[in-house]
Parts: structure tokens; sequence; C-alpha cells
């Protein structure tokens, strides 16, 4: 196959990737002021904790990894990506708002249209309301996994959810699309009316998933997978009007309108994307995610799959971001005929 040949299937694949949703995850920082359970990190080894399983700490160490990866880099990364047209970044962290200088690392972004989402568990939101809004930032997805203060201090290992609501409200108010992240486990299903009251009482967006598997430990989700279903029965209880439901990588999604809220609702039982990057997996069958994003972060890898570890590549500083991305999202996604989706929970 002549190099063109294979260029032109790569940019296919690319244009592909995007249709269905598929997102480039920049961790800016390997720091969180939390310590969530369930917290992938972005597969960055985490400096909170030794184990997915660990009891969180009421006060995590905010230990920072020696980046391997400069600003420089991580902006030349995203105008890369978004000098191919990816529809979307996200990001991420740890926690991006732990860094002294987020605000001038966002006015710094080159996006063009590409849609760039921040992640964040809002607690050091001051950072974004003590500026004009940035012009450079097109959304918010602020993490809210409870509204009780006793689980979000030994599930999440914070001290004041009360603060988290009331600065996502805050950002709303200052000007962001603001979309509220709700994470669901067996440990904050029955919490999920007291996070619905929450956005509709600020006319907020809500995307609820169940936990991203990132561990093969048999344990991982605290007790048996939490089917969204669930939260769909709940909604429908609440009056609210389903929109559309479409298979996407990261899973199949469902939209509702609820009041002046949207709701999306991700459900890898429903279905979750298998391409050849997945043939030989021994883990597939646990998938908590399927195909859904490639990741990137400090530590300097590039990560199409948070289980698959031997799927990790460290990135080319010297070589060409346009070609490693290209190349890594091809990989992710393979060939159209041998993609499907699967259904059923993760074991």
């Amino acid at each position: 196959m002549s190099a063109a040949a294979s260029h032109d299937i790569r940019l296919e694949r690319f244009s592909t990737f995007n249709r269905m949703g598929g997102k480039f995850r920049v961790a800016v920082i390997n720091r969180c002021n939390l310590d969530c359970f369930f917290c992938h990190n972005e597969g960055m080894a985490n400096p909170r904790r030794h184990s997915a399983l660990e009891k969180p700490r009421a006060r995590p160490q905010l230990k920072v990894l020696e980046p391997a990866l400069s600003d420089e880099d991580l902006h030349a990364m995203i105008e890369a990506y978004a000098d191919l047209g990816g529809v979307q970044i996200n990001l991420t962290g740890g926690e991006p708002l732990s860094r002294a200088d987020i605000v001038p690392f966002l006015q710094r972004l080159r996006r063009g249209a590409t849609r760039t989402v921040l992640n964040t568990n809002a607690l050091l939101a001051e950072r974004l309301l003590a500026v004009p809004k940035l012009s450079t930032l097109d959304a918010i997805f602020a993490s809210l996994h409870t509204t009780d203060e006793e689980r979000f201090r030994q599930d999440l290992g914070g001290r004041n959810a009360r603060k988290v609501m009331d600065h996502i409200a805050a950002l709303r108010r200052h000007g962001y699309e603001t979309q509220v992240n709700y994470s669901l486990g067996p440990h904050n299903l029955l919490h999920f009316d007291d996070v619905l009251d929450f956005i509709l009482r600020e006319r907020l967006n809500l995307k609820v998933i169940a936990l991203v598997r990132f561990s093969d430990e048999p344990m991982f989700y605290r007790g048996p997978w939490i089917d969204p279903d669930q939260i769909e029965q709940k909604l429908r209880g609440r009056g609210a009007t389903y929109v559309r439901e479409e298979d996407t990588v990261g899973g199949h999604k469902t939209t509702w309108q609820l009041g002046d809220s949207v709701v999306l609702v991700k459900n890898i039982g429903r279905g979750r994307l298998r391409t050849d990057f997945c043939s030989g997996c021994s883990v597939s069958q646990g998938c908590g995610e399927g195909i859904y994003g490639l990741r990137v972060g400090v530590d300097g890898l590039f990560k199409p799959c948070l289980l698959r570890k031997d799927g990790f590549r460290s990135v080319d500083r010297v070589g060409s971001y346009r070609e490693q991305i290209l190349d890594a999202i091809s990989a992710m996604m393979g060939r159209a005929e041998s993609a499907e989706f699967v259904s059923g929970a993760p074991s």
C-alpha cells in the first residue's frame, strides 16, 4: 500500500471518529484536590493512591509528578488536532484548575473551530470567576457525583459538596455553558434525585454515565454494576421527554428533555464500540467504555484505551504531532467492516 493510500485511510478513520463523537482528552496536570475512589486519572499514574480500591484519604496528597511534556507540547498537540478538524478537545487532569496558571494556559489556546471543554471538580472555580469569561473555552463539564456531605468525604476525599454546587451555579451565571457530569455507581444511586433537583433548579444540563472501568479489580465498582436504565426510569417518573438515541463512541447515548435541562444518559450496557483494536484483549468483556477517545497527558503517553496498557505509546516530542494523532486514532477505529456495537453489562 502506498503512503498516500495509507494516509487517506487514516483521514477517513479520523472522520468517522469525529462523526461518532470521539474526543481528544488532554490532561494538563497530574494533581488533584480530591481523591475519588473511581478516578481513572486519564490513565496516568495517580500520585494520590496505589490501588483503585484503596480507601480515600480525607486529605489527599498534592504531590506533583514531574511532567514529561511541556506546555508548548500540549498546546502544539491541541493545535494539531484542531487543524485536522477535530470536533472536540477536553482539557482534563488531575484537576486542571489546580494549576495556578490555568487562566494564562487557556488564554494561549489556538483551537480554531474545535470545541474546547474544561473538565473540573469546580472547587477552585474562583480562578475562572475572577476574570472575564474566556473566549477560548466553549464549555465547562463540572463533576457532581453526590450532594451528600458524608459520601463526598468518604468516596471523593473532599470536605464541601455545597461549595462544588455553588461554584457550578456561579460558572453558569458567569456566562459559561455548563454541564454537570454524574458518574453512576452503587455508592451514589440513591443520591441521584438530589443531583437532579440541583440541575433543574439551576437550569443546567446533565450527563449520566456508569463508572468507567480502568482497573480489572473484581470489586472495582464496590458492588454490582449499576445499569443507567434505572436513571431513565427516574427521568420518566419526573415527566422527562424522550428526544433521541444513538450509538456513539463511548457507548449508547439517550437524550432527554426535562424542563429547561437536557439530560444525556450513556449506557454501555446497550452498546459499546469494539474494533480491530479490541481484538485479543483479555479484558474486553469487562470493558466499561469501549472505543471512546484518544487520551494524552503531561505523562507523555498516548492512551487509546484505559484498560489496554499495552496500547500506551510514548509521545515523540520531535515527531509530527499531527501524524502521531492520526496513527493513534486510525489504530483505534480499525477497519469499518470489523467494527461492531456489543451490549451487556461489563463483567
